[in-house]
């Protein structure tokens, strides 16, 4: 039974991709290109040789963060669409750290940056997650409106007190070079932060397969009213989550300016919060459906540029595929979930004739 729910989940993330692609493919065709090279090129492009599978992690390294992020989250039911904006405040502080501390050692003053970037978001995401507790508003809003609020001020921050000097757009000083997450290999940009990627990934499955608060997060998830019932204090649940998840993003946006920016730069990120939600989409929420979509994502970012300068097939295509991605998880999990009620509901209908029933004979007795 287990072995046939397992095969059904894969199928389930296997058939919306392999739809997305296709319809990409024809895509491609009627706009005038070749869809097999271009295809090819795609592959290629991102898995050909060493340097482009490393290339490959490296692009797939900030998802990782923030699809695990988002998982949590809506594991529990949570909805933080506030990935984004923890991101850029933990790169911020990070970033901050980096070039204000001087003369430290180099592991010494990692360590704290990136403790300063994963604090920096998991006080962002307290905001959201307390008001959605002890106040019962929607964590939906106010995360997608805090998402405005850390872009805006961070770029600000960049853009007037701690502006680099001489730089034409909105950028820190650099950080100091004991606080540069150093490179795996030369002939790549992947550096430390995808080992510090996969590190928190193990975190995260063990925290949600082997401990209470995975167990608790589930069941959240599934029911908040019987969780609270059964003796489990909901909304300390929901602020722990919630502050978990920012501390994800956070550190996100450190292993970012640690490893590939060297700085703060207003706009670094490549949408990385909202993609990250729909890694964890794709992932149903699974830690290792999720590292899986993130290498996918890997695969079709880096992938696209090659394709783009060999096939001429504009990188938007490649969008267009990621947003089918989207639409095709979203119906069906939709699908799912109505399902899934429409059992609850037929099974409680058949408990209660049957409860009538009884009552009923007990009753002519």
């Amino acid at each position: 039974m287990a072995n046939h729910k397992r095969i059904a989940q894969v199928a389930g993330s296997i058939i919306p991709i392999a739809l997305a692609l296709l319809i990409g493919y024809f895509l491609i065709m009627f706009s005038g290109y070749d869809a097999n090279q271009a295809f090819m090129y795609l592959l290629k492009g991102s898995v050909e040789s060493p340097t482009q599978i490393m290339n490959t992690l490296f692009a797939a390294t900030p998802l990782i963060f923030t699809g695990l992020a988002t998982a949590i989250s809506f594991k529990a039911e949570l909805y933080n669409m506030g990935s984004e904006g923890q991101l850029y405040l933990g790169a911020f502080f990070a970033a901050y750290l980096g070039f204000t501390l001087k003369g430290l050692p180099s592991i010494v003053h990692i360590l704290i940056c990136l403790l300063g970037g994963a604090v920096a978001g998991m006080f962002f995401a307290l905001i959201p997650a307390i008001i959605r507790a002890y106040c019962d508003v929607d964590e939906m809003v106010s995360t997608l409106m805090l998402n405005y609020v850390a872009i805006l001020f961070t770029t600000w921050l960049a853009g007037y007190p701690f502006r680099a000097p001489g730089s034409s757009n909105p950028e820190t000083y650099k950080i100091e070079s004991s606080a540069v997450l150093p490179r795996l290999f030369s002939n790549s940009q992947l550096h430390v932060g995808f080992l510090i990627a996969i590190f928190v990934f193990i975190l995260v499955y063990i925290m949600m397969n082997k401990t209470v608060l995975g167990y608790q997060i589930t069941s959240i998830g599934k029911n908040k009213d019987f969780s609270q019932f059964v003796g489990m204090n909901v909304a300390k649940k929901i602020v722990l989550i919630m502050a978990i998840s920012g501390i994800i993003s956070g550190l996100g946006g450190a292993v970012e300016v640690l490893g590939t920016h060297g700085k703060f730069v207003s706009g670094f990120s490549a949408d990385y919060g909202w993609t990250g939600l729909t890694i964890a989409l794709i992932g149903r929420f699974n830690p290792i459906g999720v590292l899986a979509a993130s290498l996918l994502f890997g695969i079709l970012k880096n992938g696209g540029s090659t394709m783009e300068i060999m096939t001429g097939v504009p990188r938007s295509l490649i969008e267009i595929i990621e947003g089918l991605i989207v639409i095709f998880f979203t119906i069906d999990m939709f699908s799912r979930k109505f399902a899934f009620r429409k059992i609850i509901r037929q099974k409680i209908d058949i408990h209660q004739k049957k409860k009538a029933k009884v009552k009923g004979v007990h009753n002519d007795g």
